[in-house]
């Protein structure tokens, strides 16, 4: 009978003793997989990305004729319904200018930079004021922004003007 209870004894010692040194690689396991999981992404969002950085706005309105002929140059990306995305530029000078144009694109943050997605250009003659549209198709689950840029040429100078917008998840 002593034999047996050695015997278990012995049993429970090692069974015990080989829990102990499981306990620090099932320890490392949940952590590890805990830390592939980025707690940056929201996944009621539907975003497939982290948000990108926080990015200052360039915007560009002009508070005196000293600084050029451009007094208002911006672009926005609005949601258009369903997988839709409406771009919308407006470049406004103090006069009318001989032509004025604009070169936008709709850019895509993969993750780690912004790509163009898409791109367009539009031009006008004889006018202070340029609206230029366009609605795309997107990709769900990604952030898109516009990055625009718009010239005013009346005849002998060139000014430009950059217009980075704000970010929308579609």
């Amino acid at each position: 009978m002593r034999k047996m209870k050695t015997k278990s004894a012995s049993s429970i010692l090692r069974i015990t003793l080989a829990a102990l040194l499981m306990v620090p690689a099932i320890l490392a396991i949940s952590t590890a997989e805990s830390a592939v999981a980025s707690p940056v992404i929201n996944v009621s969002s539907g975003a497939l990305t982290p948000p990108p950085p926080p990015e200052p706005s360039i915007q560009s309105f002009a508070t005196t004729r000293e600084r050029g002929h451009i007094y208002q140059a911006v672009g926005a990306v609005i949601p258009g319904g369903g997988l839709s995305a409406i771009v919308n530029t407006k470049t406004t000078t103090y006069t009318a200018m001989k032509t004025l144009s604009v070169d936008y694109r709709l850019e895509r943050w993969t993750g780690t930079a912004w790509v163009t997605f898409k791109t367009n250009s539009n031009t006008a003659t004889k006018t202070n004021l340029l609206n230029a549209t366009s609605d795309w198709t997107v990709m769900p689950g990604y952030y898109y922004r516009v990055t625009s840029i718009h010239t005013a040429y009346d005849g002998s100078t060139t000014d430009t003007s950059k217009h980075v917008s704000g970010t929308v998840l579609f």
